[in-house]
């Protein structure tokens, strides 16, 4: 469980800490995911990749000037995608699928489909930055993808070259309708031209055309000259004198011949126009007619020399290694993937888990004094090897880690109070069954017994007594006898096999065990128990399950919560401690037992004793706190 923000900070060791306490699934999620990977790469069927290379030219050589009938190809994207897809084109698969069964390939001879077949290994890509297009051919037997790889590139340039001869020749017919035509046309004009000319009696425009035009000047000119003389002669003769008479005759002369040459200007340039007409036709269709046949012989000749901007650069080669599986990509991903989700789990487990697991929860979570922690039995499985009662272990086995930590929270207890208030009586409980609440009682009892002091344990649990059973003692008399007032208390105090240490048993079970700890009996026990011995330990039951420890929390000296690490929630024990709080108890502080301290990252490691049976001695290791 990560501290929360109102705890304090998470740190780069909680995160370590979770991993190393979940290990475990971690290494299980890795393995599980890698083998899978592994499993699923060596099953699949091995896919191999055959590549040609082709080379697109920027231009096509030039053997003549044709570029207005199929035009030079500009290398741009749009180009390069266009190549891409005619060569994953069904058109192209159906040509090379023929080339190859020509060829004596009979590899589609079964299929109803053979161009789908075959389109279904094609691919092709561009070299960035260059004008490189790789024909790529995907399938199971390298042989045979060699095969098509080659044959597709074959006829992709194949293709082309058919696709331009194609443009050739319909321009080539185009050509040769348009100058029959032309031909027509051109002689049509000719003859219209003659014609007119003929009609006309045109010999040299230009030299009439001169002629014309200077003799209406001349007239122009005498014209103005008759006109100035009857000016001066009107200033000497009258109207009907001879000489007015005679120059007037000859204005009107000069007049009519001016009219006459203007009219034949005008209908000599209204021939001009239509004659420049005709013979302008002529020269457009003249024109026209050669750079028709020009073209056509140039087409002609491309015809013959034709040549192709595609080149193959590179056959493709029979591959030697499968493109896929990649087994060493797939096999580094797996464990990779198994790794991050291994980690993943083990954080998602982290955050729905809850229960308190170390020393720092339990003073995080609880504000409650750690007093230490028990060691899991199967954590110190060679030390418990062979015993038979696990319950004594700090008798049977007092040189063993788990007895070592009892001793430690026994001091724990002895300086949780102050010397003028000791600890008499002791309540050992917990939130919920299972959490070794018995377990921790006895062997409390047993370390404090070690001490040569006189000792008792109270089984004070009337529901499921277990303590007796561990001491192997009869239960036929004890507490509820003496609540019950069938028993006086030395009737039920019984010395255990542990020296100094005695036991009151929870005798029968009675029908109200509530009722019986609340009478005036229980407090006047354990005041007379006071003054017999130097401690009283407690044994009740959970105090989420019954009433009783509650009774019994509000007359002892102190409390003790057993926690079971790693399985109680953390809020079932805010529950029993705001119970035991509601209760006045005086909480002395938490015991977290059933620790793996292989897993745990433990408050701290205390020095233990062992014993050397070979040597008889006693070594002890340092106390150190963990870091």
């Amino acid at each position: 469980m990560l501290p929360s923000s109102q705890v304090r900070e998470v740190t780069i060791k909680d995160y370590m800490i979770i991993v190393q306490r979940r290990i475990w699934i971690i290494v299980g999620v890795f393995i599980a995911v890698s083998l899978f990977s592994a499993w699923r790469s060596f099953k699949i069927t091995p896919v191999y990749r055959a590549t040609a290379k082709v080379l697109i030219e920027r231009s096509t050589p030039k053997v003549s000037p044709i570029e207005e009938i199929y035009p030079t190809k500009i290398l741009n994207k749009e180009y390069i995608r266009t190549q891409i897809n005619i060569i994953k084109s069904r058109a192209l698969a159906e040509r090379t699928v023929k080339y190859l069964s020509a060829s004596g390939n009979n590899y589609f001879i079964n299929n109803s489909d053979p161009a789908a077949v075959f389109m279904s290994g094609v691919s092709a890509d561009a070299l960035e930055g260059t004008q490189i297009i790789r024909i790529n051919y995907e399938g199971n037997d390298p042989l045979l993808i060699t095969e098509f790889a080659n044959a597709l590139a074959e006829n992709y340039l194949k293709e082309d070259i058919e696709r331009k001869l194609t443009a050739i020749v319909s321009a080539e017919e185009w050509l040769e309708g348009g100058l029959e035509e032309l031909d027509i046309k051109l002689r049509a004009s000719e003859n219209a031209l003659i014609e007119y000319i003929r009609q006309n009696e045109i010999v040299s425009v230009p030299d009439i055309e001169e002629k014309t035009q200077t003799l209406l000047e001349s007239l122009k000119q005498e014209m103005s000259s008759v006109k100035n003389e009857i000016a001066e002669a009107s200033k000497r003769y009258k109207e009907r004198h001879p000489k007015m008479i005679s120059l007037k005759t000859r204005l009107a002369a000069l007049q009519e011949g001016v009219g006459r040459e203007t009219k034949n200007l005008i209908n000599l340039n209204e021939k001009m126009v239509e004659y420049k007409n005709l013979k302008r036709e002529v020269e457009s269709n003249r024109t026209l007619y050669e750079s028709l046949l020009k073209k056509a012989k140039e087409t002609e000749v491309s015809k013959e020399l034709m040549a192709t901007d595609l080149r193959i650069l590179d056959y493709a080669e029979t591959p030697s290694a499968p493109i896929k599986p990649n087994r060493k990509r797939d096999l580094t991903t797996g464990a990779m993937w198994g790794l991050v989700l291994g980690v993943a789990l083990a954080f998602f487990l982290e955050y729905l888990d809850s229960t308190l697991k170390n020393a720092e929860d339990i003073e995080s979570y609880l504000r409650l004094p750690f007093l230490g922690y028990v060691a899991s039995l199967s954590s110190e499985r060679d030390e418990v090897k062979g015993l038979t009662n696990i319950d004594l272990i700090s008798q049977k086995i007092p040189h063993s880690r788990i007895a070592e930590s009892y001793r430690s929270i026994r001091t724990s207890i002895i300086f949780s109070s102050p010397e003028d208030r000791p600890l008499k009586t002791v309540l050992i409980t917990s939130s919920l069954p299972q959490e070794g609440k018995t377990f921790v009682s006895i062997n409390l009892g047993i370390v404090f017994a070690h001490t040569n002091e006189p000792i008792l344990i109270i089984e004070s649990d009337m529901r499921k007594p277990r303590v007796a059973k561990a001491f192997g003692m009869q239960n036929e008399v004890g507490l509820s006898s003496y609540l019950a007032g069938k028993a006086d208390i030395d009737e039920i105090i019984k010395p255990t096999i542990v020296p100094n240490l005695s036991l009151i048993t929870s005798g029968p079970v009675p029908p109200n065990p509530t009722e019986l700890l609340t009478s005036s009996k229980t407090q006047q026990l354990l005041n007379e128990l006071k003054s017999k011995f130097s401690r009283v330990i407690i044994d009740s039951p959970p105090i989420l399950y019954v009433t009783d420890t509650a009774i019994l929390a509000n007359i002892v000296d102190g409390v003790i919560q057993v926690v079971r690490a790693g399985k109680t929630n953390v809020n079932h024990v805010l529950r029993s401690k705001q119970r035991l709080t509601e209760a006045k108890a005086k909480i002395i502080g938490v015991i977290l037992n059933d620790l793996d301290v292989k897993k745990e990252d433990s408050y701290y490691y205390y020095h233990y004793y062992y014993y050397s049976h070979d040597k008889g001695k006693h070594r002890s290791s340092s106390h150190k706190e963990h870091a």
